[in-house]
């Protein structure tokens, strides 16, 4: 469905730009041409009704100006009956007539603003044969010369204005389906963190009550101490999964899982090169690295660790460690971690021939 846009509601009038709404008026002034010539001619009283057509014109062009779409109907009119009865005290309202044009292009829908342009050329046709005495051609032809040039900047204006809210309307809509992006991120991570350290402690905690009433007492102490255990490392998981929420990208989350190997005594090489990938992408390895590094650990008997990011037709994401596996089988851990990958487009490789390697690979483009 296609975004609703205010068109309706907006004039020709850019409250951000003073000057470039009134600056078209300086052109306005060239309605005082024809007093130069006529200056010994003209009386005071004349002179004076000039002035007022002109102050009169400006006032209902800057209210045509802040008046929205076809509302401007009844101030254009005014215009035309304004400017055609000016004609009769003086031949500089040919300049005027054009100041009309943009108000009939930019407020009114095609065939509409054709229509009132077609208008203001019946009244400019009227007032050059019927109101001026002399050289009628003069009259009429600068005013639709400025009339069909201001009308097209009314066009574009218009156009440029539509342009730009359907911009706006789309950057909104885009930062909506990416806060719902982020929204069900946060809620798998919380889903991957919480889902099986609940389930265990909830098994547990049945258990111990079980055992409390068969009268195995001390096996259902054990049993509330693994929950007491399980429940600290989960709250030690949320909290590690509040603070990922906070970190600035990729490469500050393999400094920090860095960091943490060396004070559990791991010797640790990293090779981390610039890599160019979406952000879906950039925070499904962020995942991938922890829940990675987590394992390790836990569970790892390894003494070296070896990080590796790099990127040549894809993005690789290479943990291993040179810890003995003999067998090993996919947990929640790794299969929400395996889970996650095919989401953002990756493929996962696991390796126990030599240690306990872990491949991520991208296999398109993720830029």
């Amino acid at each position: 469905m296609e975004p609703v846009l205010p068109v309706d509601k907006m004039t020709l009038a850019d409250p951000s730009k003073f000057f470039r709404n009134l600056g078209p008026l300086i052109f306005s002034l060239f309605y005082f041409l024809p007093i130069i010539g006529q200056w010994s001619e003209i009386g005071w009283q004349n002179l004076l009704a000039q002035l007022l057509i002109y102050v009169g014109f400006v006032a209902l062009y800057c209210a045509g100006l802040h008046t929205p779409g076809t509302k401007v109907t009844p101030i254009i009119i005014l215009m035309l009956l304004l400017t055609s009865c000016g004609t009769l005290v003086t031949s500089g309202t040919s300049t005027l007539f054009g100041y009309i044009a943009p108000l009939c292009g930019f407020n009114y829908r095609r065939p509409y603003n054709f229509l009132m342009l077609g208008v203001l050329f019946l009244f400019i046709f009227f007032s050059s044969e019927f109101l001026i005495t002399t050289e009628p051609f003069y009259f009429w032809a600068p005013s639709a010369l400025i009339a069909v040039g201001l009308f097209s900047f009314g066009l574009m204006e218009h156009r440029e204005r539509v342009h730009r809210l359907l911009h706006q309307k789309n950057q909104q809509k885009l930062e909506q389906l990416a806060a719902i992006a982020e929204r069900e991120r946060i809620a798998r991570d919380l889903h991957d963190t919480l889902g099986h350290s609940l389930s265990s402690i909830a098994l547990k905690a049945e258990l111990a009550s079980k055992l409390c009433h068969a009268g195995l007492q001390e096996k259902a102490s054990d049993e509330s101490q693994q929950v007491a255990t399980l429940a600290r490392a989960l709250l030690s998981d949320v909290r590690e999964a509040v603070s990922g929420l906070k970190q600035v990208g990729l490469y500050a989350q393999l400094n920090l899982l860095e960091q943490r190997l060396k004070e559990a005594q791991f010797n640790v090489v990293q090779q981390v090169e610039s890599v160019t990938m979406g952000a879906e992408q950039e925070s499904a390895l962020c995942f991938i690295a922890k829940e990675l590094v987590t394992n390790i650990l836990r569970h790892s008997n390894a003494r070296e660790v070896n990080l590796k990011l790099t990127q040549q037709n894809t993005v690789q994401l290479c943990i291993s460690d040179d810890g003995k596996v003999e067998s090993f089988t996919h947990g929640n851990g790794l299969s929400g971690l395996i889970e996650r990958a095919h989401q953002a487009g990756a493929i996962v490789d696991i390796n126990i021939e030599q240690g306990f390697t872990v491949k991520v690979e991208f296999s398109g483009a993720v830029a």
